[in-house]
């Protein structure tokens, strides 16, 4: 898997998804998150279950235009919305086509949140409609190493008695069932708490035009790491740690508050990502040289500085010279995590 195929991967499952059936509990929702806590929402996907037709379209349509980094499945004709996920039609008809698509969208470690009642899924029985809380129980089993965190929202009054006993037989409290009246007091805040708990980190790339919400463990970090050549990692105390498939040995490289390497590092990558030209030779140098150094002597002490960089590469061809400035290769791709 190269670069663009392995970021894709990571952008198309999100941390938070939603899984709802009516098109007007959806935008409900969005709104919410919209006036409450706008930086949810590229790091959400919703599984709109709503059965296909003109109303379904027209809407989803809304919510990406509003939204430009949501991500959408729902049952719309195939070409006619270009960011939003065509939904197999099998969803609606049998438990594995739906599992299958509501694991595709989830990160390992995220949060799914479920209505309690799934009418459109014809395998659901009517009478019992609450057993759409073993599908989650399902999707959950789906991350081995990393399984999701399930809620459910419901607008019906005493859920605890009707079927409190089968959620707690399928793993889940129901204390946690969340009502739709309570989008803005409960709900915006459980999702915002959720994502910078399990979610911390922020990462930057020169691809796609979004930040991605990287987890929290250390097999979070190293998905990422597998994917790009060069990750800063910029801590709480302001330390830095290396990563990538370009960083010689097999663990990423810790580097202590205040180090200049640190900061070469982070001037590099982010020139990258911004399209610049480079950073300039006398620019790191007279950070490390003596004040009043002469030329010779800033670029001397530039020159042992980047020694010591590319020593930390499989490749020191990742750094290159050009018009007297320190630049990275332009087939390197690298990213910037940062502690939300």
């Amino acid at each position: 898997m190269d670069f663009d195929e392995a970021l894709t991967a990571l952008g198309k499952r999100r941390p938070l998804a939603v899984v709802e059936d009516h098109l007007f509990h959806i935008t409900e929702l969005l709104q919410a998150l919209a006036a409450e806590a706008p930086e949810l929402l590229p790091h959400t996907a919703v599984l709109c279950l709503e059965r296909p037709g003109p109303d379904t379209t027209a809407a989803v349509a809304r919510w990406l235009a509003a939204w430009p980094g949501l991500r959408v499945a729902a049952a719309v004709p195939p070409g006619t919305l270009e960011s939003a996920v065509v939904l197999d039609p099998q969803a609606f008809t049998a438990p594995q086509a739906f599992c299958r698509v509501l694991a595709g969208m989830l990160r390992p470690g995220g949060l799914l949140l479920q209505d309690i009642q799934l009418a459109t899924l014809t395998f659901v029985p009517a009478d019992r409609w609450w057993e759409s809380i073993y599908l989650a129980a399902t999707v959950r089993g789906m991350f081995p190493s990393r399984p999701p965190s399930c809620r459910f929202f419901s607008n019906k009054r005493g859920y605890e008695a009707t079927f409190g006993r089968d959620l707690a037989e399928a793993g889940f409290d129901p204390r946690d069932v969340i009502e739709k009246g309570d989008l803005k007091q409960v709900l915006v805040p459980t999702l915002r708490s959720f994502l910078a708990r399990r979610f911390p980190w922020d990462l930057e790339t020169a691809f796609g035009g979004t930040t991605l919400a990287v987890g929290a463990t250390d097999e979070d970090r190293r998905e990422v790491e597998a994917a790009l050549d060069l990750v800063l990692w910029s801590g709480a105390d302001d330390g830095f740690d290396l990563g990538g498939r370009a960083v010689a040995g097999e663990r990423r490289l810790h580097l202590r508050p205040g180090t200049s390497e640190g900061e070469t590092w982070r001037a590099l990558i982010a020139d990258d990502l911004a399209g610049g030209e480079g950073v300039p030779v006398v620019s790191i140098g007279e950070r490390l040289a003596p004040a009043g150094a002469l030329r010779a002597e800033v670029t001397n002490a530039a020159a042992r500085h980047l020694h010591l960089l590319r020593s930390r590469l499989t490749d020191p061809g990742v750094i290159v010279t050009a018009r007297h400035a320190y630049r990275l290769r332009e087939d390197v791709r690298a990213g910037l995590g940062r502690v939300r």
